[in-house]
Order: structure tokens, then C-alpha cells, then sequence
């Protein structure tokens, strides 16, 4: 896709399409990074795909071959799968996706980046704010995520930079919709978005998501963006309803070591 093509289908600019994938690293850091010619490649441990991915956006180096070699070596020395996160047009260079695949990499799991202008709404008054999660929000988020990624979702959780967010919807005393604002420049991100089984379809997520919707306005962001599985129907339909359009996609490259 042209550049001019990206621009058109998207409503963004390639300029703000990096700066919402930027943002999106910025948003959920890993323990553990480094700077492979450019690129960040990231260990967190548990498995969580972003925190313990390459994130190829940039890429400065002479030798692609070496520096994939380089990852693999890090991955492969804490018994860990080599991964990477390669997006449709925005990975470097364009063509690390065939390389990979030619080194053995399977595909896995594709996800697509969402996007909204923002501006003018007022927070929900039911919504709680908070710097920090407390033990509600702990236990609506962890019973939304797979049991091998909740060893280590608290580190990741302590480590998200500020600004930063935890919001909580409640009712009948305990906490029924949760979600992560972070504040990345002028772009929030939602992260954590998760409700109570019993509580689905009641209209909780949106509640919480105009929150941190209002919540990032008020902080001087334009744009509210997010990450979320291709194959996830109930959420892309959920923020297809709330305004939210895809901006990017990508998928991993996994190879087991």
C-alpha cells in the first residue's frame, strides 16, 4: 500500500501511524529490553506476546540476518521462543516477514491496531480513577487473560510509565469493567479492557472507555488507539461501535528454540 493509499484508507498519517505503534510500546514495557540495530527487542518472561517480542519499527543496522540471529540468541539463552512482532507496512526492513518465514518462523496470531480521534466528551461520573490497581481491578483483569500470562502481568503493571490510569466501573460493590489509559504524547491507550462474565453485553466496557476517552482529552490527547486480536469478534465489534477504526495490523513470527 502507497503511502498516499495508507493515508487515505486510514484518516491518519504515517507520521501519527508510528507514533500510535510508539505508543503502544510505550504503553506495556518489558522488564528486560535492547537495542538491536534499532530495533527493541523485549523479555518480560510469562506470555505476554508484546512484552516478549521484537518490535522491528525502526532498524539502523548493515545486517538484517545477524541482527535476527542476535534476537534469537537472547530469546534461545532464557529457554524463551524467538518472536516477533511484524507489522503489515510499518516493520523494518519491509521485507523482515518473508526472512523470517524463510528462517523457519511460524505465523501466529494476528492482531489489528484501532484507532479514534477524540475530544469534547465528559467522563462518566460512576468511573473510578486510580494511579494503581486494587485487588477489584486485579481480579476482573487476570480472569480476562489466559492463566500463562497472570505470573507476570503485576510486574508489567508496576512498570507502566506515567501517566497513567487504572479505571473501574462498579456495581453492587464490586468492580464489573476495567481498563488501563496511558498517556503517550498526544495519544492514549487503552490497555486491560476487560468485564465480569455476568456483567457482558450490559454496556460496562463503553462506560469505561468513555472514561478513558475523557481522561486522555483533559491530558491534551488527540488520539485514543489500542490493540486487540484479529479473531476477537465480541471486542472488535465493541470498539467498531464505539468509533474505533483499523489503522494498522500485524501478526508474530514465532520460532520455538
Amino acid at each position: 500500500m502507497t503511502t498516499c493509499a495508507r493515508d487515505c484508507a486510514t484518516g491518519f498519517t504515517r507520521q501519527e501511524l508510528m507514533a500510535i505503534e510508539h505508543a503502544a510500546v510505550h504503553a506495556w514495557p518489558a522488564s528486560e529490553t535492547r537495542d538491536i540495530g534499532g530495533w527493541l527487542w523485549r523479555y518480560s518472561g510469562g506470555n505476554s506476546q508484546r512484552a516478549n517480542s521484537v518490535s522491528p519499527l525502526a532498524f539502523r543496522g548493515a545486517d538484517v540476518e545477524a541482527a535476527i540471529g542476535e534476537a534469537e540468541e537472547l530469546y534461545f539463552a532464557r529457554n524463551a521462543p524467538s518472536r516477533f512482532q511484524v507489522g503489515a507496512d510499518l516493520a523494518a526492513p519491509g521485507d523482515l516477514d518473508r526472512r523470517l518465514e524463510r528462517r523457519g518462523y511460524r505465523l501466529h496470531e494476528p492482531v489489528t491496531t484501532l484507532a479514534k480521534r477524540i475530544g469534547g466528551a465528559a467522563a462518566p461520573r460512576e468511573v473510578g480513577v486510580a494511579d494503581r490497581p486494587g485487588d477489584g481491578w486485579m481480579d476482573v483483569y487476570l480472569a480476562n487473560i489466559t492463566a500463562d500470562r497472570r505470573a507476570a502481568a503485576p510486574g508489567i503493571l508496576a512498570s507502566v510509565p506515567p501517566p497513567r490510569a487504572f479505571l473501574r466501573l462498579e456495581s453492587g460493590g464490586r468492580v464489573v469493567a476495567t481498563a488501563l489509559a496511558v498517556l503517550c504524547g498526544e495519544i492514549v491507550v487503552a490497555e486491560c479492557i476487560g468485564t465480569r462474565a455476568e456483567a457482558r453485553r450490559s454496556g460496562a466496557a463503553r462506560i469505561v472507555m468513555a472514561a478513558l476517552e475523557a481522561w486522555g482529552t483533559e491530558r491534551g490527547a488527540t488520539v485514543a488507539a489500542l490493540q486487540a486480536v484479529t479473531s476477537n469478534v465480541p471486542a472488535q465489534r465493541l470498539y467498531a461501535g464505539l468509533g474505533y477504526t483499523m489503522v494498522n495490523d500485524y501478526h508474530y513470527r514465532v520460532r520455538d528454540c
